[in-house]
């Protein structure tokens, strides 16, 4: 086991100089901090792959804040690595910001008297590590955090698509404006390189889930989110395995308690001391699950066929039967159909031969149906 002392920059309402729990704060001026040459914990590129013509790498730990402040946080611990040390201050500063951020808040409320527990969170940022010797004397470590995992090297692998129609389809996803497919879209793609842009696990975790919830919950109005699975799923064709992958999902994510709620205790605390630190989270999904990527696809299928019609009331008879566009660059699929016919049924058919020619379909492929009052029609060309 090595002694090893860090400093930690801290900035807060209310900061009192002296021990805290088993750490100190102290104030230290900005020359002293630039002799030390303070600088915030930064992950570097991996010499060893430089083989690659082409790759992506995470950096393993990159803290975005930038602090300046006369008030550090000081620890010292042994441990048998920095990364370990390091590991470990971060938990008792951490918990140390906590413990202030509600406590300042009370000591704000009671001298106030006004019920004003809101929280000014206290924010650190870890800048120096040293070794110490025997006698406690700080010696200088060269400490840095190398990126492991080399993602897509040499690539392209390819430069033309596998399956010719997929030039066509790439085109049509995106010149298709649905707003529920475009923001699933947006968080599935964020989910999947959540792991590159150090998102933590919690959030590549909900993310991930999101992009199948937006599409589920647009599809079905059930009180309940397995019965909306169920309806939804129906609606777009997943398979009964993918309906159950993604009734497991949910469950982790509102029952199990470390994606989106706390839970009883957390079990990445008792874990080994380590940096960056471990996470908590039990999900099965992340992004290296295919069922939100699946479900966009489908849900895409089923929407291209969707039609949304609007009917307006004509006098002028040249109109009679008409179809037309609404807003396409902003809304596909939303049509006006032009009558004078008053008879529901009437419009039903006129509507379903209309489209059947439109499409190029037969009439018995066209499903068609009121909803809401008279004005509104939907339709869906069933493959």
């Amino acid at each position: 086991m090595e002694k090893f002392r860090i400093y930690a920059l801290i900035i807060g309402q209310v900061l009192v100089k002296g021990p805290i729990f088993d750490c100190e704060i102290k104030k230290m001026s900005f020359k002293e901090q630039r002799k030390r040459k303070f600088a915030p914990i930064q992950g570097t590129f991996s010499n060893e792959k430089e083989w690659y013509k082409t790759f992506v790498q995470n950096l393993s730990y990159f803290d975005p804040i930038k602090i300046k402040s006369k008030y550090v946080v000081v620890c010292d611990i042994e441990e048998c690595s920095p990364n370990a040390a390091i590991g470990g201050a971060v938990r008792k500063i951490d918990k140390i910001a906590r413990y202030l951020s509600l406590v300042e808040a009370e000591d704000r409320n009671k001298k106030i008297g006004k019920n004003l527990l809101h929280i000014t969170p206290y924010i650190y940022q870890v800048n120096k590590i040293y070794s110490l010797n025997d006698k406690n004397e700080e010696k200088e470590i060269d400490y840095k955090i190398e990126s492991t995992s080399t993602y897509l090297p040499n690539r392209p692998e390819l430069t033309q698509w596998r399956v010719k129609s997929t030039k066509n389809f790439l085109q049509n996803l995106h010149d298709f404006h649905d707003e529920t497919l475009e923001r699933a879209i947006k968080y599935l793609y964020r989910s999947s390189i959540g792991y590159f842009l150090l998102d933590n696990h919690e959030t590549v975790a909900l993310n991930h889930f999101k992009a199948i919830e937006i599409i589920v919950n647009s599809l079905s109005n059930k009180q309940n989110f397995t019965e909306r699975i169920e309806e939804a799923g129906n609606k777009i064709k997943l398979t009964q395995e993918e309906k159950d992958k993604i009734k497991k999902l949910w469950k982790d994510r509102s029952m199990y308690g470390d994606v989106a709620h706390p839970s009883k205790f957390d079990q990445a605390e008792r874990y080994p001391n380590q940096f960056p630190l471990p996470s908590n989270v039990r999900y099965s999904g992340s992004f290296l699950d295919s069922v939100a990527e699946k479900v966009c696809l489908k849900y895409f299928d089923y929407k291209k066929r969707l039609y949304s019609i609007d009917i307006q009331d004509i006098d002028d008879t040249s109109e009679e039967n008409r179809l037309g566009v609404v807003n396409p660059w902003w809304e596909s699929n939303h049509l006006f159909f032009w009558t004078s016919e008053k008879n529901k049924e009437k419009i039903k058919k006129a509507v379903k031969k209309k489209l059947a020619e439109e499409f190029n379909v037969n009439e018995k492929n066209v499903e068609i149906s009121f909803y809401g009052d008279k004005q509104h029609l939907v339709a869906l060309i069933k493959q």
